[in-house]
């Protein structure tokens, strides 16, 4: 392929589409992923390559958790992760009520994962002349592209969670009190201690949804499987059923991209 024809119009509409999102419309998720994918597919390797950690929070929705525990494999499909910790942190928030839980994810992808780095794409100067011709020929189509450049540090991979891939968690502390009492903190002196914490601008937060850091995830994490060991031992000792019904399984429309 030419050097001036790698970068097709096309591509840069894929690209431009998927970078303008979809507003929670998964079926039309599954479309602009398929074009992705297509037109992705001629890029040249050099923007298909990661040897950094990449970080994508999720929200968790009800029965994604056993397949990503037990199974150590879930896999959503294609999806936008960063280079960037702290901006996938803070990306759309920690908040959505109709998910269980929200978990940061910290993964190396392989290079069967990776459908295109978009940190690389911008740093080559013939991507940056294709997107400015393609702007100044359809400045609509093109401002997704020009509005978000590489400022996420994005890459988007065929993107499998793995329970041994979690790095964060968002949890919710005890209340002052509470917290008071499990370090046996005297009544009396609650209040000098409360009015020293609130003055504290590097305090921990109390009772508000924060992550909680990578050590009390993975404890978390690891107390959690030995529950389910212990249910599915117990079980299989009485002859009990376990309904895994709810368990959340693969979209269908999805799967055709799951790396081989």
């Amino acid at each position: 392929m030419n050097e001036k024809n790698i970068f097709s119009k096309d591509f840069l509409i894929a690209l431009s589409n998927w970078q303008r999102g979809w507003v929670e419309n998964q079926e039309k998720r599954r479309q602009i992923a398929d074009e992705l994918v297509k037109q992705c597919e001629n890029i040249p390797a050099k923007f298909k390559t990661v040897n950094h950690f990449c970080y994508r929070k999720r929200f968790i929705l009800e029965g994604e958790i056993i397949p990503i525990l037990i199974e150590d494999d879930f896999f959503e499909g294609i999806a936008s992760w960063t280079k960037d910790k702290d901006y996938a942190k803070k990306f759309k928030g920690i908040i959505r009520t109709n998910t269980k839980f929200v978990m940061l994810f910290k993964h190396i992808p392989q290079p069967n994962e990776i459908v295109i780095n978009i940190i690389s794409l911008w740093e080559d100067d013939v991507f940056k002349k294709a997107v400015e011709e393609f702007k100044n020929e359809d400045y609509e189509a093109a401002k997704p592209l020009i509005n978000f450049k590489d400022y996420q540090s994005e890459i988007i991979l065929k993107s499998i969670l793995k329970g041994t891939e979690i790095e964060d968690i968002v949890g919710i502390s005890s209340s002052f009190e509470d917290l008071c009492g499990m370090a046996n903190i005297p009544e009396d002196k609650r209040e000098e201690l409360s009015i020293e914490y609130a003055r504290n601008p590097d305090g921990l937060p109390i009772e508000i949804p924060t992550f909680a850091g990578t050590r009390p995830t993975k404890e978390a994490i690891n107390s959690t499987l030995i529950k389910f060991k212990e249910t599915l031992e117990t079980a299989k000792t009485n002859n009990i059923f376990v309904d895994w019904s709810r368990a959340a399984k693969v979209q269908q429309d999805d799967l055709k991209h799951k790396p081989k």
